[in-house]
């Protein structure tokens, strides 16, 4: 049996929070990637009691699969080192980090996760 929606943005949620803080993401990095305000980032911190609008339940579940595939492919201290450093301009993010590749839009986290699926084999 599925649990209910509520239920699965809350667990999403406290992957973001886990990410929020490993990778440290300032408030404004971490309101960027979902889209929020900031009392509605308060909110969420507090403890969500009503649905999220579509795109930050889209932006959940992205972060949420790329918070996983980071935890398979590197370390814990490798993790933030390859989200935060500028890549080469051969690269997907052409010059840029993934993290800032994320922080873009909703594209540049789909990139991420898609980058990211290749690396596992998954793509």
């Amino acid at each position: 049996m599925m649990s209910d929606p509520l239920t699965q943005t809350k667990a999403a949620l406290k992957v973001f929070f886990t990410a929020v803080r490993e990778w440290e993401l300032t408030e404004h990095q971490a309101r960027t990637l979902l889209n929020i305000s900031p009392d509605v980032y308060q909110q969420y911190k507090k403890g969500i009691t009503d649905p999220p609008s579509d795109d930050v339940c889209a932006r959940l579940a992205l972060l949420t699969l790329i918070y996983g595939s980071l935890k398979q492919l590197y370390s814990d201290k490798n993790i933030g080192l390859w989200l935060k450093n500028p890549s080469k301009e051969d690269s997907p993010w052409k010059g840029a980090s993934p993290l800032d590749t994320m922080l873009t839009d909703h594209t540049g986290m789909v990139m991420v996760h898609a980058y990211l699926n290749q690396l596992k084999g998954d793509g």
